[in-house]
């Protein structure tokens, strides 16, 4: 039986959307807020024991149908000759096991639909373009005060408001601040059918993967080094995609070239990463997903990490007999192995701005992904 009864969610995205998911499984009422009216979004990814969270939320084969599962055969983690794109390296080993299934990529709106549609089967009163105004954290639990003037009693406030999350810096004074990683990130959506030659690529200019999703969607993926911050303008983010589309002749990027269009949508970011110290509670207060531990996309395991949580705090509340006990075991479950995921995720960028090595950068990798590979 759970140690909770209600609980209110700041956030309907990854974390936010399937902690509801999972707090609802062990018998909560549960509201969520989300400012955001529409998701929006590239392609996600799940593999290892984050899929398997997947299985345990109970989304796992709707997910596997609107998405893409990375089934035998499959060569999105390659690495390509950017000229003749011949495969000169598989990429990373990724850990299986008896019972273990596919990884998946999914289309960021369709995973959250999928999500969402879970908890409201539930009895999730999911609430969009409505947050928190003000919140008073006592003894006994947190009285809300809503942006439209509502006002509700809950026994335990979820902070999923993303990297820059506000919650975060009310209940800690001394939190951190992100931090910028060196490098930028160009996502593109590009219509059309699957291409040959999935996997990554690299020039002087930067380095980009793909995959074909079935909404008849490529998912592309880009980074660039870049020393200074600054976020740049729509032209400029075209400019630096279509250079780097420009320098890698290999046909399968040829033929994605074709389809780039001065309408087609980038969505260009810099890498910024926080990791929150232990505890990411406080009272009736805890911070999921990238409130407490954003990280980069080197090892595409920062929404694994969100539903990872998700599961773990609903099995801590279900099976405490406190709430200082369940927050406590979720801590003791989940610090360390978010913390391997987001300093590999920043020494790998670190190793690519380096000009390392590449087999010291997939033997890091590999070895983070072996010990992610043990039950969360």
């Amino acid at each position: 039986m759970a140690c909770i009864s209600t609980a209110l969610i700041v956030g309907g995205s990854i974390a936010g959307m399937n902690a509801a998911i999972a707090l609802a499984r062990a018998g909560v009422t549960v509201d969520v807020v989300e400012l955001s009216e529409e998701p929006l979004g590239a392609s996600l990814a799940f593999s290892g024991r984050a899929a398997m969270a997947l299985v345990e939320l109970g989304i796992y084969d709707e997910v596997r149908r609107t998405g893409r599962p990375a089934e035998e055969g499959n060569t999105a983690s390659s690495i390509r000759h950017p000229v003749t794109g011949e495969i000169v390296n598989p990429g990373p080993q990724r850990p299986s096991w008896p019972g273990a299934v596919d990884a998946v990529g999914v289309y960021r709106p369709e995973f959250l639909s999928v999500a969402q549609t879970e908890a409201e089967k539930l009895g999730v009163r999911v609430r969009k373009g409505l947050s928190y105004d003000t919140f008073v954290d006592d003894e006994n639990g947190v009285s809300v005060t809503f942006t439209n003037g509502e006002t509700g009693r809950y026994d335990l406030l979820v902070g999923a408001d993303g990297i820059n999350s506000k919650i975060r810096d009310l209940i800690f004074d001394d939190a951190p601040k992100p931090a910028y990683a060196g490098q930028l990130s160009i996502r593109w959506m590009a219509p059309g059918p699957a291409v040959d030659g999935e996997g990554w690529y690299a020039s002087p200019v930067g380095r980009l993967g793909f995959y074909y999703l079935p909404q008849g969607l490529v998912y592309i993926p880009a980074v660039f080094d870049r020393p200074e911050r600054g976020r740049l303008s729509d032209d400029e983010v075209r400019a630096l995609f279509t250079e780097l589309l420009d320098s890698m002749p290999a046909p399968a990027i040829a033929e994605l070239r074709g389809r780039l269009t001065d309408d087609s949508e980038l969505i260009g970011r810099p890498f910024d990463w926080i990791l929150l110290p232990d505890p990411w509670y406080s009272g009736h207060v805890v911070l999921i997903g990238d409130a407490a531990h954003a990280t980069s996309a080197h090892m595409g395991m920062g929404g694994g990490m969100a539903v990872e949580d998700a599961v773990v705090l609903g099995q801590c509340i279900d099976a405490a007999a406190t709430l200082d006990e369940a927050l406590d075991t979720f801590m003791k479950r989940r610090f360390e192995r978010v913390k391997l995921v987001v300093e590999t995720s920043v020494r790998l960028g670190q190793l690519e701005q380096e000009k390392a090595d590449p087999a010291e950068n997939m033997a890091l990798m590999s070895r983070a992904f072996g010990t992610l590979g043990q039950p969360y």
